[in-house]
């Protein structure tokens, strides 16, 4: 109780508007839970539905009508449809409501599906202990395990997109056995029925923290963006006339995705080639995944999406000891090992390897990346959200 107490000390205004909608749906949500048995509500982020959580929604609602499952959503989102009785607006009194009222919390990010997220948690400490937690994730894991460990997650179900992650996670993470399984991501599906070649080649690498300082002003943060090798590096390859005609020549044309992180820095990229297409906010990375040509990364977990459709792609490593000594340790995966595609560290071996993709009509995997992928994917279909679902229903059934 003094535990408690001293928690409740630390509420801001905020925080007691919503412990009060917490009170006030008390009742409609009990009443809610006697006409409606084992809810689950499902979300990704704030804005967010293009990714696991809501590949595995729209599964839900096809494949499983019957079933009492909700997506939490922002109003005013494009996506979000007044028509679907089952997206719920974000932090509104339904959500308040169902939230109350639901036994299973599907989240894709480190975002569960909360009204608020501060007073929820007290909730859910001391009141609503019966939640089943599942965490679709929004990618596989290839570096440091820190941010997925039990202790920080403290989900039911943590869901594995291919086998090393699953044998990493299930030994190094500290799960009870049997909450991490091996089910294949939910935005895999898409992968396989959509895929195609859209004539492009998609250069989307990861962002890198020790290049933003969260005190430091915008004046300081974007000096060190420019001084970073990260943007030194980029900014050349976006510039580079004579890869660009290539590309022209072959009718393909070049897109540039910058991390979300580092949209604030876009506009210092000043030198980029005309012909090269940026990628807005807002635009689907999911979408980009299935229709790109080859893929150029550093170190982003989106390369594990090509690597299912066995696509082509080069890793870009220019600063990998500065990038794993101040961003993210080396997991299990190794680069030079594992990866589905060559490492290079210059412009130059960069432009190579892309070149020797092409065969004369388009950008062809080759053998020896196809068997890594299939290494890594044992399993290789559809039905990945066959399993989750099948997953939690059972944890549902015996829990």
């Amino acid at each position: 109780m003094r535990k408690l107490i001293n928690e409740l000390k630390k509420l801001e205004l905020l925080d007691i508007k919503s412990a009060l909608m917490l009170l006030v749906t008390a009742l409609p949500a009990l009443i809610l839970k006697m006409r409606k048995k084992n809810i689950w509500l499902i979300a990704e982020r704030v804005t967010g539905a293009e990714d696991n959580g809501w590949i595995f929604y729209q599964w839900m609602r096809k494949n499983h009508p019957e079933r009492n499952v909700y997506f939490i959503l922002l109003k005013g989102i494009p996506k979000f449809d007044e028509n679907d009785d089952h997206m719920i607006g974000w932090a509104t009194f339904r959500h308040y409501m169902y939230y109350q009222a639901s036994r299973v919390h599907i989240k894709a990010t480190f975002v569960p599906p909360r009204p608020t997220q501060r007073v929820c948690s007290y909730y859910e400490s001391y009141i609503k202990k019966n939640i089943i937690r599942i965490y679709l994730r929004h990618g596989i894991s290839v570096s440091g395990i820190e941010q997925h460990r039990y202790e920080v997650q403290k989900v039911r179900m943590f869901v594995c997109g291919a086998k090393p992650e699953y044998d990493y996670i299930r030994q190094s993470a500290g799960y009870p056995e049997g909450y991490v399984q091996y089910t294949g991501l939910a935005r895999y599906d898409d992968l396989l029925e959509k895929q195609s070649d859209g004539k492009f080649i998609l250069v989307i690498p990861t962002w890198r923290r020790y290049i933003v300082d969260l005190e430091g002003t915008a004046a300081q943060n974007n000096k060190n963006f420019l001084e970073s090798s990260y943007y030194q590096h980029f900014n050349s390859l976006l510039s580079n006339k004579e890869f660009i005609d290539y590309l022209e020549s072959i009718g393909h044309k070049m897109k540039f995705c910058i991390h979300a992180e580092f949209r604030r820095f876009l506009h210092l990229f000043k030198d980029i080639d005309p012909r090269v297409e940026i990628v807005k906010g807002g635009t689907s990375i999911h979408e980009l995944l299935m229709s790109t040509s080859l893929l150029i990364t550093d170190y982003s977990s989106v390369f594990f999406d090509v690597a299912y459709m066995n696509k082509p792609m080069v890793y870009y490593h220019f600063d990998y000891k500065e990038f794993r000594t101040r961003h993210l340790s080396e997991g299990y995966f190794i680069f030079e090992r594992d990866g589905m595609g060559p490492v290079v560290h210059t412009e130059e071996d960069l432009i190579d390897k892309v070149k020797a993709y092409y065969d004369g009509k388009r950008f062809v995997n080759n053998e020896f990346y196809l068997q890594r992928c299939s290494k890594f994917f044992p399993t290789h279909d559809n039905h990945n959200c066959e399993r989750i679902y099948n997953g939690i229903r059972e944890i549902e059934e015996n829990e």
